[in-house]
């Protein structure tokens, strides 16, 4: 339906974008490789509801960068909350298949050899 001239119209505007809250964290590795291996297993993580949230992730030398952008510091809270579970996981992998040799294990192995 087709308004007339000088009569109150309403117009939705899907230009505008509202700035969401956003936090970054940093977090060190000791390589860069770790920091890209951490950030590979990260990222294919789905964002359930993307009008809520979004995570980026980029590695930096050996830094692990975390931008959280979220419509609420909770939404926010949660989901790094949960980016860190899951990176306590990466960091068990990456310590089990990069990890140096138990000292413990080498001292029961001169032992038992001689």
């Amino acid at each position: 339906m087709r308004t007339k001239p000088n009569q109150p119209s309403i117009t939705l505007q899907t230009t505008a974008q509202v700035k969401m809250p956003e936090l970054t964290l940093n977090i060190p590795f000791q390589t860069a490789k770790q920091a890209t291996i951490a950030k590979n297993s990260l990222k294919p993580d789905p964002v359930l509801k993307t009008s809520e949230l979004k995570i980026d992730y980029e590695a930096e030398e050996n830094i692990l960068r975390c931008i959280f952008s979220g419509i609420s510091d909770r939404v926010i809270r949660v989901s790094i909350s949960n980016v860190l579970d899951n990176l306590k996981t990466v960091i068990e992998c990456i310590d089990e298949f990069e990890g140096k040799k138990d000292s413990l294990w080498e001292l029961d192995e001169v032992q038992m050899n001689g």
